[in-house]
């Protein structure tokens, strides 16, 4: 989630709000405990590998499809919390779309729950 939202260089409120709440609500997420740490090993892993090679890593270790699938729902989900499109932000989709190889009506069905509050 970091990296889609420090993807276009900048992490706004809007992002770090739906982050907190992803963080809150979705079971898995609930037991981290600090993002700020996450947030900083994020930005600090952009800057030293570049968007493709940090989102290509943290994507391969990710193995269970379930948590695969909360990955991108909550990468997309952070994706559209400022309200505006980004391609760098879309590329971070795209990347964890053709890494996992996920079929086009998952994608959909994810960008669809993506968009419920």
């Amino acid at each position: 989630m970091f990296l889609t939202a420090w993807a276009d260089t900048r992490l706004l409120g809007s992002e770090a709000i739906a982050i907190h709440k992803l963080a809150a609500q979705v079971p898995l997420l609930r037991e981290v405990s600090r993002t700020a740490d996450i947030e900083v090993a994020a930005k600090d892993r952009l800057e030293k590998k570049g968007l493709e090679a940090a989102v290509l890593e943290v994507a391969q270790a990710i193995e269970n499809p379930g948590h695969r699938e909360i990955a991108f729902c909550c990468c997309a989900k952070v994706s559209g919390a400022d309200g505006a499109f980004d391609a760098r932000e879309a590329q971070v989709l795209r990347i964890l779309r053709e890494t996992w190889q996920l079929a086009p009506a998952d994608v959909e069905r994810m960008l669809v729950l993506a968009t419920r509050p």
